[in-house]
């Protein structure tokens, strides 16, 4: 029995030793633990404020983008948002493809449009699975659209400069830049997957927003 109760009182001298120790590293340590969980916190914040709002992002429409080449194999035109908003418009809620002046040019390079061999490409973006495939005129007129930049549900299309590798890399100043288009409500934000957005040839000025898909998904 003694040899059980002073176990026991050295046990709990240990316990209270261990205990004392690190209280009195904490008291003698605060400003530097201070200093190091403050980064932390902020980190988390700033995490939390970026991405939590995009996770309750969502609309019911799809949409309809063009984008353009300029006639090279793997280049992407810098200069084709112009051609793409004379080229293609909503009338009516169908998409219609207008005869381009001969002596429209829409970069500014004494070349008329007419003879940049632009190609014109429609595409109809899943808004639910974030994907999109490309589609003929033909298929884009047997949609209903509306060329309003908001969605009925309250969702715009609009694009965004990621500096230094996002929203939430940039306290680092590391990380790429880079473009992109987003689907926007309010301060949330959640990026869209385009075609050939990750290709080092696709520039911001080849997307054109044509117009939310009528009626709604199911």
């Amino acid at each position: 029995m003694r040899v059980s109760c002073l176990s026991s009182l050295r046990f709990d001298y240990r316990n209270n030793y261990v205990t004392m120790g690190i209280m009195d590293f904490l008291k003698k340590n605060f400003a530097l633990l201070l200093a190091f969980a403050l980064p932390i916190v902020l980190l988390c914040a700033v995490a939390l404020s970026t991405y939590l709002p995009s996770l309750f992002l969502s609309t019911n429409y799809n949409f309809v983008y063009t984008s353009c080449t300029d006639g090279s194999e793997y280049y992407y035109s810098y200069n084709c948002n112009n051609y793409l908003q004379k080229r293609y418009a909503v009338v009516d809620n169908t998409i219609v493809a207008n005869t381009i002046d001969p002596t429209l040019d829409s970069d500014g390079d004494s070349i008329p449009d007419v003879k940049e061999n632009y190609t014109a490409r429609i595409f109809l973006h899943d808004t639910q699975k974030n994907e999109s495939r490309e589609i003929t005129l033909e298929e884009a007129q047997t949609l209903t659209l509306t060329s309003l930049i908001t969605s009925p549900d309250g969702v715009t299309v609009s694009s965004h400069y990621d500096r230094g590798g996002g929203d939430f890399f940039f306290i680092f100043g590391g990380g790429s830049s880079s473009h992109g288009y987003y689907l926007t409500k309010g301060a949330s934000r959640d990026k869209l997957n385009l075609i050939n957005s990750t290709d080092q040839y696709y520039y911001r000025n080849n997307f054109q927003f044509v117009g939310w898909v009528l009626p709604p998904r199911n």
